[in-house]
């Protein structure tokens, strides 16, 4: 029998690349691979995810600058530096490349697979994330743990625990995740923001 299980990812270059499993009896499975290529055939010999995060922008903002409504809230709310939950336009291509083809492929093989963004930096940042989730947090490896949180946000947002949606919360100027050409995409988050 396949076990059921949660997956995140923090999309990266060689070797940087953070996959994370959760199931509903074992303790998490981290790991790093190289590629969109290597996720995939790592979640696909799993089975079919309940859910995936993504450590990733998963939609974007036409506006100057390209800064998402979302984001700046956290940034507010947290008293988060802009260097920790960036715009779009500012962050390497294994982030926007890799999350956005590990959610096109992991599509491909299973379709109306739910998808959520994930922060796990600005997560670090809020106390009732962090109390918790201490076990979880605390990894050596950076892409492995960030993997683990988003996980821990695609388990959490699906089983409706965290009912905040900050994908509903947009500028004019931005993609709307429920609807475009990934769609649809989430970006559950444990508090009002």
């Amino acid at each position: 029998m396949v076990k059921e299980f949660w997956v995140g990812a923090d999309p990266g270059g060689n070797g940087n690349f953070g996959l994370a499993f959760l199931d509903c009896s074992d303790g998490p499975e981290c790991l790093a691979v190289s590629s969109v290529d290597e996720a995939v055939k790592a979640i696909v010999c799993r089975g079919k995810p309940l859910g995936l995060g993504i450590d990733a922008p998963m939609w974007w903002s036409s506006r100057r600058g390209a800064g998402r409504k979302a984001d700046e809230g956290l940034r507010k709310k947290y008293s988060i530096r802009p260097g920790t939950v960036q715009s779009a336009n500012s962050l390497r291509g294994a982030a926007l490349v890799g999350g956005a083809m590990l959610a096109f492929r992991i599509r491909e093989e299973f379709p109306g697979t739910k998808i959520t963004e994930s922060h796990p930096k600005a997560l670090l940042k809020v106390p009732v994330f962090t109390e918790k989730f201490a076990t979880f947090v605390d990894r050596k490896n950076e892409h492995e743990r960030d993997a683990l949180i988003a996980a821990v946000c695609a388990r959490e947002g699906f089983k409706e625990r965290w009912t905040t949606d900050l994908a509903e919360r947009r500028y004019d100027s931005e993609q709307d995740p429920k609807c475009y050409w990934l769609a649809p995409m989430y970006y559950f988050w444990p508090e009002a923001v």
